[in-house]
């Protein structure tokens, strides 16, 4: 199912608001896709992002899966109307270990109060992605003041 967009500028309305992101500037987190219902982003792992036994905290996994899958549900509801997260469920499939961390979010169904999505995350190291988490989110929409 190929979604369209109620906001004709949601690329430039999604860039915008990610300037706002302060946390996942904090943790290095960058958005490397933006498209209608799907959202990526990447960062390079670090000291800071793990846990005592070197994996991947959960903390930051969860973090950029709501990150992701609350921008790409952004972008398919109308200027004047953003996303807050009003649930969200996450698998901790593998330990994380690599030199980078990805996130997509993807929506599955867009709806005028809530949109629901889901997330992956890989690690990936010499190339190769290992999945380390997956989830799903329901995002409540909400009016926006800018």
């Amino acid at each position: 199912m190929k979604l369209q967009p109620l906001n004709p500028n949601f690329k430039e309305t999604i860039k915008h608001k990610l300037e706002g992101q302060h946390f996942m500037h904090l943790i290095g987190f960058d958005i490397t896709r933006i498209d209608c219902g799907i959202i990526e982003g990447e960062m390079l792992l670090e000291q800071k992002h793990l846990q005592q036994f070197g994996f991947v905290h959960g903390g930051a996994t969860s973090t950029i899966l709501d990150i992701t899958m609350g921008f790409a549900a952004y972008s398919v509801v109308p200027e004047g109307k953003g996303v807050v997260t009003a649930n969200i469920t996450i698998d901790f499939l593998n330990p994380g270990e690599g030199d980078k961390i990805i996130a997509i979010g993807e929506v599955e169904k867009a709806g005028n109060r809530m949109v629901f999505t889901r997330g992956k995350v890989f690690t990936e190291k010499d190339g190769k992605r290992k999945i380390i988490a997956s989830a799903r989110s329901v995002m409540a929409v909400v009016d926006v003041v800018d």
